[in-house]
């Protein structure tokens, strides 16, 4: 049995915001056995603790219109200044999704500049190289800290008012993103490339055993492993290769849609699993720059004008006298007129 954690509980507790019913099954424990321990230890007793769990802490929040207000958004007050809204906004998020002052501070400072290694270092995790970036990764994937981060940013997203600009902005972070983020061609070694004097190198002794049984079964000789192991696919091409000449092989290669940058998340648009394979799917980059030359008036939309059915317009050039004949023939049908 996972032994509770009475750091977290008794932080909880002095808080007030739940009740003893509510840590005991937050927390996976008895009620009884949290009382005991707040006795044992002497714990400070909130003024009032609510009867009500976790699930409706948020419930009496309305507005005159009865809408909800998110329990993140509540938080934010536009009389104080930055810090200490980021502050609170912390403390917030740790008390609602059970995170540690560390994970809290990782979510509020990832949402400064949506940077995984940035935040993760601004939190006060320690790092060396690589690994920092790794380590926010993982962070990042943490179910609780995802969630936090996901519903915080919907909560931003409701008190931020859409204007043109931000759309402009999204536009063009379509336009010039970098494709190569999200897929990219790249031309590495073949098995020849860096084998023992160029010839066919497998990856490891077990794919050899694993083809030459193949081989064996179908009443064909076994290959040769004088070439070696340790084939990498992801190496450059040996530019003496006698097999590829240098060139080496095409690969397609997918990137991590949940590492890519701002613009390049905003490009990306999903993948389709069809019969030819794999598919990226990607915003149009044309279309989008062509709305943002309309947006700043640098193109003017040309309106044609055709016949019937899209035909073209028959024109008539009349002389002089077509205009006289004309006249006279008016004052002929109706006489009277000046």
């Amino acid at each position: 049995m996972k032994k509770p954690d009475w750091g977290a509980i008794k932080r909880e507790y002095c808080t007030g915001l739940l009740s003893v019913r509510a840590l005991a099954k937050k927390y996976d424990v008895s009620d009884t056995a949290i009382r005991k321990k707040a006795k044992a230890d002497s714990w400070p007793k909130p003024e009032k603790v609510r009867k009500t769990g976790s699930h409706n802490s948020c419930a009496n929040l309305r507005t005159k219109t009865k809408k909800l207000i998110s329990p993140i958004e509540n938080q934010i007050d536009a009389n104080c200044s930055p810090n200490e809204n980021q502050i609170e906004e912390s403390c917030s998020i740790a008390r609602r999704y059970g995170l540690n002052d560390m994970q809290a501070k990782f979510v509020s400072e990832y949402l400064i500049d949506l940077d995984k290694t940035a935040a993760y270092k601004r939190a006060g995790y320690k790092c060396k190289g690589l690994t920092g970036a790794a380590a926010a990764r993982r962070l990042y994937r943490h179910v609780s800290v995802n969630k936090a981060i996901h519903d915080t940013m919907a909560a931003r997203e409701r008190r931020t008012h859409i204007t043109q600009d931000a759309v402009l902005s999204w536009w063009w972070d379509i336009a010039t993103a970098n494709a190569n983020e999200i897929s990219e061609f790249r031309r590495l070694c073949c098995r020849h490339c860096w084998g023992i004097e160029n010839k066919y190198q497998w990856i490891n002794e077990q794919e050899y055993q694993e083809e030459s049984e193949k081989r064996t079964n179908n009443g064909k000789p076994a290959p040769l492993d004088d070439g070696g192991y340790g084939f990498d696919s992801t190496l450059d091409p040996n530019p003496d290769c006698p097999r590829c000449n240098g060139e080496g092989q095409g690969r397609a290669h997918f990137h991590d849609s949940r590492d890519l940058s701002v613009s390049a998340r905003r490009l990306y648009a999903g993948v389709k699993q069809g019969k030819f394979g794999l598919e990226v799917i990607t915003r149009n980059q044309d279309d989008a720059l062509k709305m943002v030359g309309q947006h700043l008036g640098m193109l003017k939309n040309k309106t044609e004008i055709s016949g019937p059915d899209g035909g073209a317009i028959n024109q008539v050039n009349y002389k002089p006298e077509d205009y006289s004949n004309a006249q006279q023939m008016l004052e002929g049908k109706l006489p009277g007129l000046d």
